[in-house]
């Protein structure tokens, strides 16, 4: 029976227990090991005085099938509950007042004129700027560049600071004129070079996915997905439910790895508190500057690669008021920010209305984000202070001055990976030399995807792997 350890207790390291359990059959002796004394990482929940408070992720895409399918796989079904979208407005906040995102606009292109014109959140010189980006020849470089090259070079400046960085940099913590669009959107490069515009790429993109109607499907068949998806009890019953199909006997909590080192047959890791374990597999699912720190004296260039992919710190913080000392309609999802706003959240969630059952019929929830690579120190401030912040933030855009029904807060110290321009490239690289070492696995949120499903994914990907070696090994023996 191989021993497997698996370095990391967040949603990666406890998908990658939960498959390899299902694809070996209990063929395997796993050992999840969690510095902290809780597991999940990022995904958090809490109940509050009737409000649901999530400290980190708040829903999952479901055109990534792997977060969907491990919660059917799980029982979790009747729960799954999915975004409000008769509300799925979205705002920015602009020159002192909340302007509505123009229907139509995917991502950060328009592909309804009439809407995109009307809007007073872009200027005229700013919109002829877009609508110049039809007659722009595609770039002749087909490699990696960052979001600010590619929207300032398409759309223009305006389009950049309006749209595109606080909507997609937003998702990934990151700084526009870093963030690799080849590692994060690559579908934007690629119809550049497929139709010679971005626009008309949107335009194409939009008339490919109208379907003309069909008869009404029967009352069994599933209901169209939502694009996000959550748990009617908060994320955290995904951690639950997966923590549930491992053994106590699998998990050691409070143990932080001190150095791991080849030993004759495979793996020697040493731990505070603790006998070392040995392992003939060993899975990282950890932040890669952890990885890198753990693995220096086993292969210094591997760590120093890992050591390239940077992170950086955020915060939420989750507000609960009475309704009816709120005035705005809260009639979307909430509201993003331009970093020229020079305003010290990034964006705000209207968490109420975004997903039902987050607050009593009398409350609202609202949850501010603060930090990224922008602005790291203002999230490393201390819980007191973000509160405050919050406060103020909410009062300047939304105008909300009452005293609120509770506060809490989440602090992420370099929690977010950064995908700065070729991450691909390092990522290949980083794969390449791991695979010089039989045995060890790296998983998780800092190479191919930073969402739930892809952590998910990721966690699938390493176990078939040894899964599929420890058939290869019974096939041998027989």
């Amino acid at each position: 029976m191989k021993n497997v350890v698996i370095i990391g207790g967040g949603i990666t390291g406890l998908a990658t227990a939960y498959y390899l359990l299902q694809k070996t059959a209990g063929a395997v002796q796993i050992t999840l090991v969690e510095s902290s004394s809780r597991l999940g990482g990022k995904i958090t929940s809490s109940h509050e005085a009737g409000f649901l408070i999530e400290g980190g992720p708040d829903s999952f895409i479901t055109q990534k099938a792997a977060g969907l399918a491990l919660c059917r796989e799980l029982g979790l079904e009747d729960d799954l509950t999915p975004s409000n979208s008769e509300r799925k407005t979205s705002y920015v906040f602009s020159k002192g007042e909340l302007h509505p995102m123009p229907e139509g606009m995917m991502m950060m292109a328009p592909t309804m004129m009439v809407p995109f014109l009307r809007s007073r959140l872009i200027s005229w010189p700013g919109k002829m700027r877009m609508g110049l980006e039809m007659f722009l020849p595609k770039r002749a470089n087909t490699g990696d560049e960052s979001l600010s090259s590619f929207i300032t070079r398409r759309l223009g400046a305006e389009a950049l600071d309006k749209f595109a960085a606080p909507l997609i940099a937003g998702i990934y913590s990151a700084d526009p004129d870093k963030l690799s669009l080849r590692s994060t959107f690559p579908m934007f490069l690629d119809m550049e070079q497929k139709h010679g515009s971005l626009l008309r790429g949107m335009l194409q993109r939009k008339k490919s996915a109208t379907v003309p109607k069909q008869p009404a499907p029967p009352a069994t068949q599933r209901a169209p997905l939502s694009m996000f998806m959550t748990l009617r009890g908060g994320l955290q019953q995904l951690v639950d439910a997966l923590i549930e199909r491992l053994k106590p006997a699998h998990i050691l909590l409070n143990r932080e790895i001190t150095a791991v080192n080849k030993s004759a047959s495979g793996y020697r890791i040493d731990c505070s508190g603790g006998a070392p374990l040995h392992a003939d597999e060993i899975v990282f699912a950890t932040p890669a500057h952890v990885t890198a720190d753990l693995l220096r004296g086993l292969d210094p260039v591997l760590a120093a690669k890992l050591h390239a992919i940077r992170y950086a710190s955020t915060a939420t913080i989750s507000v609960a008021y009475k309704r009816s000392e709120v005035a705005n309609a809260l009639d979307g999802f909430g509201f993003v920010v331009p970093f020229s706003e020079g305003r010290s959240i990034t964006a705000c969630s209207w968490s109420s209305t975004k997903f039902s059952h987050r607050a009593p019929d009398d409350g609202v929830l609202l949850r501010a984000f603060v930090g990224g690579d922008r602005a790291e120190n203002l999230a490393e401030q201390s819980a007191e202070a973000l509160v405050e912040l919050a406060l103020q933030e909410l009062k300047a855009t939304m105008g909300i001055t009452a005293t609120p029904l509770l506060a809490q807060v989440y602090r992420w110290h370099k929690g977010s990976p950064q995908y700065d321009v070729g991450h691909l490239e390092r990522v290949e690289e980083i794969e390449q030399i791991t695979a010089r070492h039989p045995g060890l696995h790296l998983a998780g949120a800092a190479y191919r995807g930073p969402g739930i499903p892809d952590c998910i994914q990721s966690g699938i990907k390493v176990a078939t792997a040894i899964a599929d070696e420890i058939s290869i090994i019974r096939k041998e023996a027989v």
